[in-house]
């Protein structure tokens, strides 16, 4: 760990044969109205495809931009590697395919990162902050878990979306991403880096600037990890069983982790959960969800790994 790390933003973009979209991903962080220093670290997972070199090429010409290059080894080695990288005291990802939003009406009041690291700056019981999602690409609409969210929530299997914004030093203690949960790694991502402040003593208070300030791209040129069919379980109790203490001393009882496993999946949110929760912060938002969704909580577009 850096013994110390300057105030500032790192953005942290791992990239494996994603060059369709890297230099969207990059321009948009850039084009952010920025109060606070920040650099962009691309993590190139071992890319072997032309037109993503010729992208990650692009991108390092900016004097923002840093490019390391590893062996592909996985995303989430690619992204703790960015977060090792980080020169900043305080960290967002992003995926490749992704971006922020830089419509003006969505930034009077600044963006998305500056505000996040002001709550962070003078909020220490503050664990991250996140913002809401709107999909973009073959589907357009905010994601069904657009509301706020709490620890509680997030231990119950609450969504963790990638483009939380977190102290460096908190994701550090935590122990980062870990490469053996295949799937919903954001999520795991989060569970980790509240236990390591749960041990250090700290509150884990979350913040939501709704925005949507976030914008998932949709569409089924590269597989994404969202697709991959694993063991859910098998998942979970890695997760639990890494931060057993964290879940003990929340759900308040001894459990073995199997058993706890069963009960986070158990109270993991429906879709129905979701939109009744949606309603809950703004009804509006709901209605129009439903309404983009054809009223199927079902989702006819699972197909297209839309959350």
């Amino acid at each position: 760990m850096k013994s110390s790390t300057p105030e500032g933003i790192s953005f942290v973009i791992p990239c494996f044969n994603s060059g369709d979209y890297l230099v969207e991903a990059v321009e948009s962080l850039i084009q952010q109205p920025h109060a606070f220093p920040y650099e962009i670290v691309v993590v190139d997972d071992g890319s072997d495809e032309q037109h993503t070199l010729r992208a990650l090429a692009q991108c390092a010409e900016h004097a923002e931009v840093r490019v390391l290059r590893q062996e592909h080894s996985g995303h989430h080695a690619a992204r703790n590697a960015g977060i090792d990288a980080a020169s900043f005291k305080y960290v967002m990802q992003l995926d490749a395919d992704d971006r922020l939003a830089t419509a003006p009406e969505l930034l009077k009041s600044g963006s998305y990162p500056d505000r996040a690291v002001r709550f962070l700056k003078t909020h220490q019981h503050v664990a991250f902050v996140h913002t809401m999602s709107r999909m973009i690409g073959d589907f357009d609409g905010l994601t069904i878990s657009s509301y706020p969210c709490r620890e509680e929530l997030i231990l119950r299997k609450h969504h963790v979306p990638t483009s939380i914004v977190y102290r460096r030093d908190d994701a550090i203690r935590g122990g980062l991403y870990d490469p053996h949960v295949r799937k919903w790694g954001d999520w795991a991502f989060a569970v980790n880096l509240l236990a390591g402040r749960f041990r250090s003593g700290d509150h884990n208070s979350v913040v939501c600037i709704a925005g949507p300030l976030h914008e998932y791209r949709v569409h089924s040129r590269t597989r994404r990890v969202s697709n991959v069919e694993v063991s859910e379980f098998d998942m979970t109790l890695l997760v639990v069983e890494k931060n057993l203490d964290l879940f003990r001393d929340r759900f308040n009882r001894d459990d073995s982790a199997e058993d706890i496993t069963r009960d986070v999946l158990a109270s993991k949110p429906s879709r129905l959960v979701d939109l009744i929760r949606m309603a809950e912060f703004d009804l509006e938002q709901a209605l129009a969800v439903a309404r983009q969704r054809e009223f199927s909580l079902s989702s006819p577009y699972k197909g297209l790994g839309i959350p």
